[in-house]
């Protein structure tokens, strides 16, 4: 694929693929050569299956049930038009945890062969907590904030967990195996103490090389993971834990190498992210503050004992 051309004509398959599935969730997406099957609306379950078991496949189910909803229209905050579908940025942003594959064209717009949707699968797999299915990250972003939600820059989908498509992706991840469907994540804690006692005003209030420090630019909004205090002293405990939260969509807990907020301010010939509008405040993970918010997002550091590098 040329990465100068991926992602055009999004639009296209987006409009093409909701002429077929209308309002509903469709159903029976078959290999390309077979082409797009007719779109029925799928019952929704709100409760799992009574033998825990699942009656097709867990990839079957995915690509059947679940990814046709990535092609979706959704229309995008602040638009009128509806042509909107997860396609539209998680198809091109390749940096983000939710990268999908972008698809095949066909006469009816656009779809998955077999091989892509088993790639997407992969990347869909690592966003499930089958120990947790309600804590999953792929049942959470899309979620409105107010039920439970993450903040999530495409907006939300689901205003509750009610919604169909909420209900038919939560039956779909009970039913996968907890050995299996567990991530790491799940099992490390990125201490909140630590954050108001050592990262906020050792390392986003204070700039370095001379550079502007995080909180010039995110004090507030989405990215708000550096807030200001009201005060102009500490911040409280709530201010805190608002920019703590807001931090939370750039770390993956227990995975510093994956993490946006170690990637974004890191240089791009260290490892670093090419999308970055602020500074470059690490020239490579050797260094000492790099690694010691690496050792913090693995759970290796706690409470309000702050490092040295500080």
């Amino acid at each position: 694929m040329n990465p100068n051309t991926r992602g055009r004509g999004l639009g296209g398959w987006a409009a093409g693929f909701s002429l077929i599935a209308g309002v509903g969730i469709l159903v029976g997406l078959g290999p390309t050569s077979e082409g797009l099957g007719s779109a029925e609306p799928l019952q929704a379950s709100t409760e799992p299956s009574p033998d825990g078991a699942m009656p097709q496949d867990p990839f079957d189910y995915y690509r059947t049930n679940i990814e046709p909803l990535f092609l979706r229209s959704r229309g995008y905050p602040g638009s009128t038009d509806g042509n909107a579908a997860c396609v539209m940025c998680h198809v091109w942003q390749t940096s983000v945890r939710f990268s999908l594959e972008e698809p095949t064209e066909t006469p009816d717009g656009g779809a998955w062969t077999e091989e892509q949707s088993r790639r997407n699968y992969e990347v869909v797999t690592q966003l499930v907590n089958a120990s947790d299915p309600e804590s999953s990250r792929f049942l959470r972003k899309p979620l409105a904030v107010g039920a439970g939600g993450l903040r999530h820059t495409g907006g939300a989908h689901w205003d509750s967990t009610q919604d169909p498509e909420y209900q038919v992706i939560l039956d779909w991840i009970r039913a996968l195996p907890a050995a299996e469907f567990t991530p790491a994540d799940a099992l490390v804690a990125v201490d909140f103490q630590y954050y108001r006692s050592c990262v906020h005003p050792g390392v986003l209030s204070v700039g370095k090389y001379g550079q502007l420090p995080c909180t010039s630019c995110h004090a507030a909004g989405l990215a708000g993971f550096a807030p200001r205090s009201a005060s102009g002293g500490v911040l409280t405990v709530a201010e805190a834990r608002q920019g703590f939260e807001s931090l939370q969509r750039l770390i993956v807990p227990g995975d510093p190498e994956g993490s946006r907020f170690l990637l974004k301010p890191l240089h791009p010939d260290g490892g670093g992210s090419y999308a970055h509008n602020g500074v470059r405040r690490w020239q490579n993970r050797n260094d000492t503050e790099w690694q010691t918010l690496a050792a913090w997002i693995r759970g290796e550091l706690t409470g309000s004992e702050c490092s040295p590098v500080y």
